[in-house]
């Protein structure tokens, strides 16, 4: 039957009542019992403390519906990261250690850039990061696709990388969040997967669990992204800064109405961040990378974007890069050739197909891509491949490029001998050209607190 005082905490939410700081620790600390039971044969389902699944899905169901307001959020927040293990730094190391959060886009690979980029100047980033979410790459699998790359470290192992080289990317620990883990599964089985508090609470109690000094989010919106709207984001990019509280964080609003970049696919989107690291790379991916790690700099130990292009241009963010993909157990060799020889060699498993796209339209100017067609097909190749980490998109033709018929603007590396007609006629279909050339413009708004007043402004 579930536990009874959680009952009585069910109830009082779903009436629309505001919860206490009690009730909120009581309902997280049931959902962390359930964990440590799920791997016993049976249990005693009324045990007091112990949430019954059944309570979980009910309670994240009054949530969704009657929702939390910020004391509220704030308190599932803390309660939510304090379930776990939170990491404590020195008193030299505390004031550096920041990290950075993405909700997610196609051709979104600006961790795998910043992050170095930041270490190179003197920040610390123990980045806790995620995986693939519907159309979208995740981080991990973006790294995983480097061979013998580890992105499960125990904590001795995070903490030797920030003491000898300033940065890791690993996957969310067994200690971390464990109240996370269960809510995010309920979530997902329960149609409450895009709920502006528990997203809010999810994303900040890890963020928190790494004890950092600052952080930054890039809440992205548009026709790729999980928020299809600038005022759909706003909203969860207020919550972010407000529940990071008393943590020093900015949120900025990035569209995603177009891919990231020219490249969308796991060992592709490396490539890219590589040529980045390496000086190069799209304009697009090193504005962002500027502007996300000015603003960490700025809130932390002070720096402006021109010290970003400074490790990009210079070198020293691609030897943090090469250290730490080594620190992660990648095999020197491999490191080495990807870094500073032939990083095309160092992916053997492609994909055995390409297949160039040709334009067959009027002259003019690249104005879209849709970001959404090249995602899901990704998706469904990358699937059917049996996540082969070859399979993807490079983009020959972006947002501004001139373009005339005969053109090739797309290369499609898959792993079906024969691309089905449905995704021929979508690609085809995905461009946009139009007689004059567009001016995109990837950052809208800035979310943060000037003292203690929250500030919305036009970035």
């Amino acid at each position: 039957m579930g536990d009874f005082k959680l009952l009585k905490i069910i109830e009082k939410k779903r009436d629309g009542k505001t919860l206490t700081s009690e009730d909120i620790g009581y309902f997280v600390d049931s959902v962390k019992k359930t964990l440590q039971y799920d791997s016993r044969e049976s249990f005693n389902n009324d045990a007091e403390g112990i949430a019954d699944r059944s309570q979980i899905g009910a309670m994240l169901m009054a949530i969704y519906l009657k929702g939390l307001n910020d004391f509220e959020t704030n308190q599932l927040t803390l309660k939510m990261r304090d379930s776990g293990h939170i990491f404590q730094w020195s008193d030299q190391q505390k004031s550096r250690i920041v990290d950075k959060h993405s909700t997610g886009g196609v051709g979104d690979k600006i961790s795998l850039i910043l992050v170095p980029a930041l270490a190179a100047c003197g920040l610390l980033i123990p980045m806790i990061s995620g995986r693939s979410l519907g159309h979208t790459g995740g981080t991990l699998e973006k790294l995983e696709s480097i061979k013998q790359l580890s992105t499960s470290l125990e904590e001795n192992e995070i903490l030797s990388a920030i003491d000898s080289i300033g940065c890791c990317i690993v996957g969310q620990t067994e200690e971390c969040v464990p109240a996370d883990k269960v809510l995010y599964c309920c979530r997902d089985m329960t149609a409450t997967v895009d709920c502006a508090p528990l997203v809010i609470a999810s994303i900040v109690s890890k963020k928190l669990s790494e004890n950092p000094g600052a952080i930054i989010y890039d809440v992205k919106f548009g026709k790729a992204a999980f928020f299809k709207t600038l005022d759909a984001a706003l909203e969860i990019a207020i919550g972010l800064v407000k529940a990071s509280r008393p943590v020093k964080a900015v949120a900025l609003l990035t569209s995603v109405d177009n891919p990231l970049g020219r490249s969308v696919g796991n060992s592709l989107e490396i490539l890219e961040s590589v040529e980045c690291l390496r000086g190069s790379g799209p304009r697009d991916i090193i504005q962002l990378v500027e502007a996300l790690g000015a603003e960490l700099l700025q809130i932390s130990i002070g720096g402006s974007k021109e010290n970003i292009y400074k490790t990009l241009s210079n070198g020293e963010a691609l030897k943090k890069f090469h250290d730490m993909l080594l620190h992660q157990h990648t095999d020197k060799e491999v490191a080495q050739n990807l870094c500073y020889g032939d990083a095309s060699e160092v992916f053997k498993e492609e994909a055995p197909y390409k297949t160039n796209f040709t334009y067959s339209g009027e002259e003019g100017f690249v104005s879209a891509i849709d970001p959404l067609v090249l995602g899901n097909i990704w998706k469904d190749e990358y699937v059917y491949s049996l996540r082969n980490p070859g399979v993807g998109f490079l983009i020959l033709k972006t947002i501004g490029d001139d373009i005339r018929k005969g053109d090739v603007w797309l290369e499609f590396h898959h792993q079906r001998e024969e691309i089905t007609q449905d995704h021929r006629t979508q690609l085809t279909n995905a461009i946009t050209v139009s007689s004059q050339r567009v001016q995109r413009k990837l950052i809208e708004k800035k979310v943060y607190y000037r003292d203690d007043a929250l500030v919305v402004e036009d970035y």
